[in-house]
């Protein structure tokens, strides 16, 4: 790949990362006398620069290639187009994918990747900005789309830190820390998009229900994240979709004082709630493409993956198998507890087959550990009581429960996995520091 490894990629990324530093510090230094948590903003910042980097030398170099190339790839025949057709790059940032402007692509411009596939072009339309600031540089480009995607990150952690104040170090490592979740959304990947958007959603729902600031731009932000979270994974918004209303609705019931209304109140807003998710997704149909675009062709998919693994052995060992099941509602919830498992806390140790596998089944090892253990202090009764009386905590368990089914019910293989798997990560992790800070004091 000696493209992607040239004399110009290694001064560009020195450049990049130079620049990025001295923004970042200058950051730190202004904010961290004022607000504590900003000591960590320059360590957490090039933590996932250095993984992105260790991600591309893994793919570029030892790999040869990967998806990760091709979205970059993807994303330079798009820039090429500017220069042949204006108003065709346009048209093509913006999503289409007819077939004229299939024929436009050429020798000068490049053939684009993943054309066909809307979810995976998805990455190169917005892979863009970052191929134009890293010059082409696929290394600066990865540089500077991880300090560029901090940004929102950091927002993230300041709404938890507004909640949370006495947990600032835990909710950093929730979510700048946790090895799987630096490593795979530090890359040029789909997971890298979904991650921040998912964020996004929680801290824009935050904004507008909660805190009531900036109601406009966050709901305008809500909508932009959204689109990127459906153009990409359609089922990771259906997900944070519901477990936000829980949110919402959770936190509505807890400030009734009265018990009677509060009793009530509880299935009038379950039902309300629930009517909108049902209309909210069916209306989303046109704007989600793909095999996860609406509940039945999840259903669909699932299955096909589930016979795919059970007539064949051309995964060899990396997979895994929860047994059978049709594309039915009931046949898939008989497969809920597997599955759960399977998406929250797999692969175990004994099941990885190379050296990122590894990581990732410790990882999996010390979530379900800590668990245990919490579980233990407080007795699962007392686990969900403690939860229970904390709105932004059940909407995460609820989400990394719900999410951990529909990966493990979706995926085949430890590979796909254990990226999907790390959107689910921040929010268990922060569900469990949170408990372990109640059960300490």
């Amino acid at each position: 790949m000696i493209q992607y490894t040239s004399a110009y990629d290694f001064i560009v990324s020195l450049l990049a990362i130079g620049i990025i530093f001295v923004i970042v510090s200058n950051k730190q230094q202004t904010y961290e006398s004022r607000y504590e948590y900003f000591s960590v903003l320059t360590k957490a910042t090039f933590i996932r620069i250095g993984a992105g980097l260790f991600f591309s030398y893994i793919y570029l170099i030892y790999y040869g290639d990967g998806d990760t190339v091709f979205y970059y790839s993807g994303a330079g025949t798009i820039v090429n187009m500017a220069k042949k057709d204006v108003f065709a790059f346009i048209q093509l940032m913006f999503g289409e994918r007819t077939p004229e402007l299939r024929s436009l692509f050429d020798w000068t411009t490049g053939y684009p990747t993943y054309f066909k596939d809307a979810n995976a072009w998805a990455v190169c339309r917005f892979t863009v900005p970052f191929y134009i600031a890293g010059l082409g540089s696929y290394w600066a480009s990865t540089i500077i789309m991880n300090a560029v995607l901090m940004i929102p990150m950091w927002r993230f952690y300041t709404m938890l830190i507004r909640m949370y104040p006495q947990q600032r170090k835990y909710m950093a490592i929730a979510l700048f820390y946790m090895p799987s979740l630096v490593f795979w959304s530090s890359g040029i990947l789909k997971d890298v998009w979904c991650y921040v958007a998912l964020l996004q959603l929680y801290l824009a729902v935050y904004q507008i229900f909660i805190r009531k600031k900036m109601i406009w731009k966050s709901i305008f932000l809500y909508v932009f994240w959204a689109y990127i979270l459906i153009s990409i994974r359609p089922f990771m918004f259906y997900t944070a979709f519901v477990t936000t209303l829980l949110w919402i609705g959770f936190r509505l019931i807890h400030t009734i004082e009265s018990g009677v209304v509060r009793t009530l109140a509880f299935p009038v807003i379950m039902i309300v709630m629930g009517v909108t998710i049902v209309i909210s997704i069916s209306e989303l149909g046109d704007v989600a493409e793909g095999k996860y675009a609406t509940v039945d062709s999840m259903l669909e998919h699932a299955v096909i993956i589930q016979q795919d693994l059970t007539r064949t052995e051309a995964y060899g060992e990396n997979t895994f198998d929860i047994g059978k099941f049709d594309a039915s509602i009931p046949s898939m919830l008989s497969k809920a507890p597997v599955a759960i498992i399977a998406g929250m806390f797999r692969p175990f140790i004994w099941e990885a087959r190379s050296i990122l596998m590894i990581f990732s089944g410790f990882e999996s090892a010390f979530l379900m550990g800590f668990f245990l253990y919490l579980l233990f202090r407080t007795g699962i009764v007392g686990f969900f009581a403690l939860v229970q009386k904390d709105a932004f905590l059940i909407s995460s368990i609820a989400f990394a429960v719900m999410f951990g089914f529909f990966v493990g019910l979706t995926t085949a293989n430890f590979g796909a996995l254990v990226r999907y798997k790390i959107a689910l990560i921040p929010f268990f992790t922060i569900v469990l520091f949170r408990i372990y800070g109640l059960i300490k004091t």
